[in-house]
C-alpha cells in the first residue's frame, strides 16, 4: 500500500507519518519511506540522529526523465534500477525501514524558479517503488501545489492531517477535493492535536458536512512536543504515550484495508500537452540554429 501524508505547515503531517512507518514496520511489515517535502525533516522522525540524517545522500531530479511512448504520450521512467537506487540513495532507518528523502533546495536557488523537476523526481519514485516492500509512507510537501502537479497521483490512501480551527479544516476539504480529482481511491482524515471535546465535534462537523471521512483522532500530545525539543522520535521518546496509541490504531485500520492494484495515472492532459508542446519548441529551435 503506498500512503502519502498531506496537511498545512505545522499540522504534524511529519509526526504521523515518521510515527506511522515505524508502528508498522514494529508489526513487521517491510516499510520504505520517502520524504517529498523540500524542507526535509522525516529521518529524525523516524528516530535517525542527527549526524546521520544530515548524511543523506538526496535524490537527484535526474533520478526521472520524461520517455514518449508508442503513442507519443510522456512517460516517467527511472534511470537507474529499483537496486541501484536503494544501495544509492537510502538511508537505513529503525525498523529496517528504508528511507528516500527528495533533498532541499540549495543553497543560493532563492528566485531561481518552481521545483518542477523535484516533484517530478517524487512522483516517480512513488510509482516505480511501488512493488518495494509492503507499505511506502510518504511525507508531501505542506501546501497544495503537490496535488497540483500530480506529484502523489499514484498513491492507494491519501492521509489528510488537520487541526481543530476551521483554516486548517478549510485547507483538508480542498486537499481531499484535489485528491478525489487525482482518482486516489482511499482519502481520510487524521484529526491531529484534538485537545477537548469541543475540538472533535467541531471537526466530526465540519468533516460530515464535506463527506469527510475520518479515520482517527490524535490527541494534542505534550509528549510529542517534549521529543521535538530533544530531537527525539516521538516513538523513542514515549512509546505508551495517548499520541502514539491513536496512531497506532490508525495503522491497524490501515493495515486492514483491501487494496486493488491500480493501474498507473498517466500525466494530466495538460501538462502533457505543455511537456510536449515544450519539447516541440526546443527541437524547432534547434533546427533553426
Amino acid at each position: 500500500m503506498k500512503i502519502a501524508t498531506v496537511g498545512k505547515g505545522g499540522s504534524g503531517k511529519t509526526t504521523i507519518a515518521g510515527t506511522l512507518a515505524r508502528l508498522l514496520a514494529g508489526d513487521g511489515h517491510k516499510v520504505l519511506a520517502i520524504d517529498g517535502d523540500p524542507n526535509p525533516n522525516l529521518a529524525l522522525t523516524l528516530g535517525m540522529a542527527r549526524d546521520d540524517a544530515d548524511n543523506i545522500n538526496y535524490i537527484p531530479p535526474s533520478i526521472m526523465e520524461m520517455k514518449k511512448d508508442a503513442d507519443g504520450n510522456l512517460k516517467l521512467k527511472m534511470t537507474c534500477t529499483e537496486e541501484e537506487l536503494i544501495k544509492n540513495y537510502s538511508a537505513s532507518a529503525p525498523e529496517n525501514i528504508d528511507l528516500i528523502v527528495m533533498g532541499k533546495p540549495a543553497d543560493g536557488s532563492a528566485g531561481s524558479g518552481c521545483m518542477c523537476a523535484s516533484h517530478r523526481a517524487v512522483r516517480g519514485v512513488i510509482t516505480e517503488m511501488s512493488a518495494y516492500g509492503e507499505f511506502t509512507v510518504t511525507d508531501m510537501e505542506a501546501g497544495l501545489e503537490h496535488l497540483k502537479r500530480g506529484t502523489a497521483a499514484n498513491v492507494d490512501t491519501m492521509l489528510v492531517v488537520v487541526e481543530p480551527y476551521y483554516r486548517s479544516l478549510e485547507a483538508g476539504a480542498r486537499t481531499a477535493s484535489l485528491s478525489a480529482e487525482l482518482e486516489i481511491p482511499n482519502i481520510f482524515v487524521v484529526a491531529n492535536k484534538v485537545k477537548t471535546e469541543a475540538d472533535r465535534v467541531a471537526i466530526d462537523q465540519f468533516c460530515e458536512q464535506h463527506e469527510l471521512s475520518i479515520i482517527g483522532y490524535v490527541p494534542l500530545e505534550e509528549q510529542f512536543i517534549e521529543a521535538e525539543r530533544q530531537a527525539q522520535a516521538p516513538i523513542d521518546f514515549d512509546p505508551k504515550c495517548a499520541g502514539t496509541k491513536a496512531i497506532y490504531e490508525i495503522a491497524l485500520k490501515l493495515a486492514e484495508l483491501d487494496i486493488e492494484k491500480r493501474s498507473l495515472q498517466p500525466l494530466p492532459d495538460k501538462a502533457n500537452a505543455y511537456a510536449r508542446g515544450f519539447s516541440d519548441a526546443k527541437k524547432e529551435a534547434c533546427t533553426k540554429k
